[in-house]
């Protein structure tokens, strides 16, 4: 815990996370497990880097294995959380078209704004968690996913943080992307005992 902390405050006070990015989440702050590529990079689909490759961090579990999959929201906006998986690599993963707000109503033409675009794809494992109106820094989130009941040797983790504060009414024409969405992948291998 005591490192976990640490590390969050060295990020925010020597501004080594990615500058551009307004949220920040990381999986790797937390007690579970190591993302491909860190907190720094979160803002391309579909795991934080533009075309980025599967990274050296992989975590092997039997399929259909239950896993404690937790992440720390140590920059924290008013939001929820999705949670995919592809079996093969991160090719099959797609955004939701539509974010539902915090506590509000969508503002008249106010992008990616909407009743939530919920479970749009088969990858979609969990949606809508964890969902919070008030913001806290450092917040710790945990659930117990079970792994999909399939083999693979490249299979991916995605966990998505959608955050929904932004374009408040009235709406602001001059601010792009008004709800925003940030990426952490983790790499997999699900493998039966033999």
């Amino acid at each position: 815990m005591h490192s976990r902390l640490s590390a969050c405050l060295l990020l925010l006070l020597t501004g080594t996370v990615a500058g551009a990015a307004h949220a920040h989440f990381a999986v790797d702050f937390s007690d579970s497990h190591t993302s491909r590529y860190g907190p720094g990079e979160i803002k391309s689909a579909p795991c934080g880097r533009p075309d980025g490759e599967r990274g050296e961090n992989v975590h092997t579990y039997a399929p259909g294995q239950t896993i404690k999959l937790s992440w720390v929201e140590y920059v924290a906006h008013p939001g929820y959380f999705r949670i995919a998986f592809d079996n093969d690599g991160d090719d099959d993963f797609r955004n939701p078209a539509s974010i539902a707000p915090a506590s509000r109503t969508c503002a008249e033409g106010e992008p990616n704004c909407g009743d939530g675009d919920f479970y749009n794809n088969a990858t979609v494992l969990v949606d809508d968690f964890g969902r919070h109106d008030v913001a806290e820094n450092g917040k710790a989130y945990s659930l117990d996913l079970k792994l999909p009941d399939v083999e693979c040797d490249n299979c991916t983790l995605q966990i998505i943080q959608l955050m929904t504060e932004a374009g408040k009414a009235p709406y602001d024409p001059s601010a792009e992307d008004a709800d925003d969405i940030y990426y952490q992948c983790i790499d997999l291998k699900l493998q039966a005992s033999r």
